[in-house]
């Protein structure tokens, strides 16, 4: 249903898609999906209706515990995320009512990003699939449903700053017509999502700066820590 996304939305995913290409055709693979600016404070800052998508790659994944370089980045931030792994393909067409039989599984993630420009022009945002550097995916639990996933208690502790979190949807939306306004956008990125899919659903807190020298933990209630420093 692209014809309910804004153009500057299909250009964007146009150029993205150019950047994709490449990258498997140089022997990555494509193995998943992000989402970004689905705050109500992202949707106003581009002038969307509904949160845009990049891509993630195998070779983008990064082991939990890991140390990330970042000398020579611009605008480096951490973001605590929910994923959800994709049980079969889900049609451009899906709706938000539907989307629980399409979800095997979610879990805690973290994204790292480079905000190496301005985040005024939605366009070039997508052409740059959206900042996205790397990520870190915790357990796949199966017993978790997109809905309760979003209800649940977070810890995000960056150095000695504790953040709680008690509910995801003021910054990520309700993650069911996330996946479902992420699923109408994939087909322009080359194809749907598939079965075996990751999708990180956006960051239940606001992006965090980091520098070298920072550490960060983040816990989504019940499944394992996840953490991340930086050099």
């Amino acid at each position: 249903m692209t014809d309910a996304l804004e153009p500057e939305v299909v250009r964007g995913l146009a150029q993205q898609r150019h950047l994709l290409d490449a990258a498997t055709r140089a022997g990555a693979a494509h193995v998943g999906w992000k989402v970004g600016f689905g705050s109500v404070s992202g949707l106003q800052l581009l002038g969307l209706s509904g949160p845009i998508i990049g891509h993630l790659l195998d070779s983008g994944e990064l082991a939990d515990g890991s140390e990330v370089p970042i000398a020579g980045w611009t605008g480096a931030v951490i973001e605590a995320e929910i994923a959800c792994w994709i049980a079969r393909e889900i049609p451009a067409d899906v709706v938000d009512a539907d989307i629980p039989g399409y979800v095997a599984a979610v879990g805690p993630a973290l994204e790292v990003a480079d905000v190496d420009h301005r985040p005024e022009d939605s366009e070039r945002i997508l052409a740059g699939n959206i900042f996205h550097r790397g990520y870190v995916l915790g357990r796949a639990d199966p017993s978790l449903t997109l809905e309760r996933a979003g209800a649940l208690a977070a810890q995000f502790r960056h150095g000695d700053e504790l953040i709680e979190v008690t509910d995801s949807v003021p910054l990520t939306g309700r993650l069911p017509a996330v996946l479902a306004r992420a699923a109408r956008q994939a087909p322009l990125l080359g194809r749907p999502m598939r079965a075996g899919d990751v999708v990180l659903l956006g960051s239940i807190i606001a992006p965090r700066p980091v520098v070298p020298g920072d550490g960060c933990a983040y816990r989504l209630d019940g499944l394992p820590e996840l953490t991340i420093s930086f050099a």
